[in-house]
């Protein structure tokens, strides 16, 4: 039996993901992953799109650790931090940043070692003091990168670290995988990522290209309580001759022509 999500204040929200008009979003071009997107540069064309706010990739903070987009706040600060050092530092740096912002949550990955689930459950639970009462950790169990792809260890690791942690789910898994992590963790599933990326080939459709995938994803959802927030993750023309902000932030424009009817009609 699935559980029911707990609600969240950004329950209902559509954002963009900023790691979407992002070219440097894996390293390809820089592998510091230092940003090639100015997002002020680009900041009228966002406030223009039908959007409740933005998950905005730590890369693309100002200096300050603001937002470089006055008028469209931050719910989500998306977070390469790692959880494989003890050492709290970084961790740390990124609460603060994401107070700084405003966001009132930040994704994350804990890392690939499975004998170290106990180690990051206690690094998690620390991490959660440290963000502060009113922001909390959204863990994207990511495939292949993190052992919190088995719903079985992540509810491990979350249970360790604490009540306030939430996880997210991806739009591309398969149906068997999304009812797997309700069963296990679905009360702490807060948010969504939209995202078709083929991993195979690196290449992403267009959303009118698979909309009755996408339809049948929001229905099982529904189907499992859930009522929570969702990011526009990737677009198609990543890792293509398209892949700069301005023709991505058109195919943005285009995708969320066909997202925003399916998830008020759901």
């Amino acid at each position: 039996m699935s559980r029911i999500p707990l609600p969240s204040d950004l329950d209902g929200q559509l954002l963009l993901g900023t790691v979407a008009i992002e070219p440097n979003r894996w390293g390809t071009i820089r592998p510091d992953r230092s940003p090639e997107t100015k997002v002020t540069e680009w900041a009228d064309r966002i406030r223009a799109l039908p959007l409740d706010g933005l998950e905005l990739w730590e890369g693309h903070l100002l200096a300050d650790g603001t937002s470089p987009i006055g008028g469209v706040p931050v719910r989500v600060l998306n977070s390469y931090v790692g959880f494989d050092d003890d050492d709290d530092a970084d961790r740390i740096g990124i609460a603060r940043r994401a107070r700084t912002c405003g966001a009132r949550a930040v994704k994350f990955n804990v890392g690939n070692d499975l004998a170290a689930a106990d180690a990051y459950g206690e690094r998690l639970g620390r991490w959660v003091d440290q963000l502060g009462d009113d922001v909390v950790p959204v863990c994207e169990c990511h495939e292949g990168i993190s052992i919190a792809e088995n719903p079985a260890v992540a509810r491990r690791v979350f249970d360790l670290a604490g009540d306030r942690v939430r996880a997210l789910v991806h739009t591309h898994e398969s149906s068997d995988v999304t009812a797997a992590k309700f069963e296990a963790f679905g009360e702490r599933i807060a948010h969504v990522h939209v995202n078709h990326l083929d991993t195979a080939t690196f290449s992403h459709p267009t959303l009118a290209e698979v909309e009755d995938v996408l339809a049948a994803k929001i229905d099982q959802l529904r189907s499992f309580g859930f009522r929570g927030s969702w990011t526009l993750e990737f677009v198609a023309g990543l890792l293509t001759t398209d892949d700069h902000p301005g023709a991505l932030l058109e195919q943005v424009d285009t995708d969320l022509a066909v997202l925003r009817p399916l998830l008020k009609g759901s």
